[in-house]
């Protein structure tokens, strides 16, 4: 929409969506639907005030979910694809709500004597891992592919998330601190994105090394979370249903503490990358003592000098499982409040207790065209806990956010193949094409006995203005 005046400036999105799925299902006597589409429609519109010394902005966003199956929740099994979690969450076929997804006030304390200096206070879109960007498309894409939104993140399928709260900052040429203390609003599977969840309290802190400071082409960060959970609803985890207490009496306080490394280095050939990443945890699990971890590490090569420049990543995750449920002590790393599809593009799995075993190759047939294809192999990291799914809270109340199957003692969750194309036709306008296709382990055939694979296609374009 653009620049209006010197100090006004108009901001605008236009976000539309097809899914098609053809998901597991359970009991083929029981009719459930689990071959359905729906679609997704969403705008933004935003006014920017910028001033010598505060700048202020705020973003309205409409939501509309069409088509949604009311037939897609099996029990047991639960929603068929994320149509069955979008109903089970709006309970309507047709959920839309217009809601304010920001407003906040910047205080550039650069104009004030304090270089380096910011704060930001109100509502606001955050991701862990971003708190800078080097200026390098190659750098700062691997960053918000693999780094970030691990532990915290606004990009929630199609509604979204935001932040209330203050998020600050002190910028250095080599170096970057920021803090930030928010609660996170409804949002992911529920079109009612203007409710903030209260009762979840967060508390965030990173400081990062940057590119080329310690080593050359290396980044590095050191990151804290406090999660604080005191909603009305019940844990989940490896214990009997009966065992598990409600947050609002037991609350989950949990501590990680983590640090990623980042290295790019250009050859005469191409280019090599290689990324690590950790986080340990601990605090209470309501009244359990929560003790747990998670690692990454991708390496990956780029042929930049020959046709379709082909890029070869291989790619490993690990987080704990429990292995013990009525020994005091709670084992399963907790994923906070990730990103919707960044880590798990078909999410029937999630990263709790999950080991993920990866092979990635990207080319670029033209400069704007992007096509990656995914292999995985996944296994539950420890066979006496559960096969976790969901993707964090998003409901004040009721919900925990993450779901628990029994493993049965087994391990194998079974594969995933999945194909992404991106064509950014403008500046402005992009749109891309998924299909994901996975075949299910022992772990999903015991659950899903009537189909035992899961299909997924969307089609998406994205307008800025």
């Amino acid at each position: 929409m653009g620049q209006i005046n010197e100090y006004l400036r108009m901001t605008g999105e236009l976000y539309g969506g097809y899914e098609a799925w053809n998901y597991f299902r359970p009991d083929p006597a029981i009719n459930n639907n689990n071959d359905y589409d729906l679609w997704a429609v969403r705008t933004r519109f935003g006014a920017l005030l910028t001033t010598p010394y505060i700048d202020g902005y705020a973003q309205a966003q409409y939501v509309g979910l069409y088509g949604l199956p009311n037939d897609a929740v099996a029990s047991p099994g639960g929603p068929l694809g994320l149509g069955g979690a979008y109903f089970r969450a709006n309970r309507s076929t047709n959920a839309s709500n217009i809601f304010l997804k920001q407003a906040y006030l910047d205080f550039k304390f650069n104009a004030m004597g304090l270089p380096g200096a910011f704060l930001r206070i109100g509502r606001f879109e955050f991701m862990d891992g971003m708190e800078y960007k080097t200026g390098i498309a190659k750098f700062d894409g691997l960053k918000r592919a693999r780094i970030a939104q691990r532990l915290m993140a606004s990009n929630v399928v199609h509604v979204g998330r935001s932040f209330d709260g203050f998020t600050a900052s002190y910028d250095r040429p080599g170096f970057n601190i920021t803090a930030t203390g928010v609660r996170p609003t409804q949002g992911g599977f529920t079109v009612q994105g203007q409710n903030e969840i209260s009762d979840i309290n967060l508390f965030y802190a990173a400081l990062t090394s940057k590119k080329d400071v310690l080593l050359p082409g290396t980044e590095g960060r050191l990151f804290y979370v406090n999660y604080d959970d005191k909603r009305n609803a019940q844990v989940v985890d490896n214990r009997p249903v009966a065992a598990r207490p409600r947050l609002d009496s037991q609350n989950l306080n949990l501590h990680t503490v983590g640090a990623h490394l980042l290295t790019l280095q250009q050859l005469d050939s191409g280019s090599i990358d290689a990324l690590l990443w950790g986080a340990y945890q601990f605090g209470n699990w309501t009244n359990q003592d929560h003790r747990a971890w998670a690692i990454a590490a991708e390496a990956g090569y780029q042929w930049t000098g020959v046709a379709f420049k082909p890029w070869l990543r291989a790619l490993y995750f690990l987080s704990s499982g429990d292995d013990n449920a009525t020994d005091g002590r709670h084992k399963t790393y907790f994923t906070v409040l990730p990103s919707g599809r960044a880590y798990a593009k078909l999410p029937f799995y999630n990263l709790m207790n999950m080991q993920d075993a990866s092979l990635q190759m990207i080319v670029s047939p033209t400069p704007k065209t992007r096509v990656t294809i995914d292999l995985h192999h996944l296994s539950l990291s420890n066979s006496k806990d559960l096969f976790y799914a969901g993707l964090g809270p998003t409901l004040a109340s009721g919900a925990f956010g993450y779901s628990g199957r029994p493993s049965h003692g087994k391990s194998d969750v079974g594969q995933l193949v999945d194909i992404s194309f991106t064509h950014t036709l403008t500046k402005r306008l992009s749109w891309r094409f998924y299909y994901g296709h996975a075949f299910g382990g022992s772990i999903v055939q015991d659950v899903y006995q009537g189909k035992k694979d899961a299909d997924m296609v969307y089609i998406d374009f994205n307008l800025v203005f």
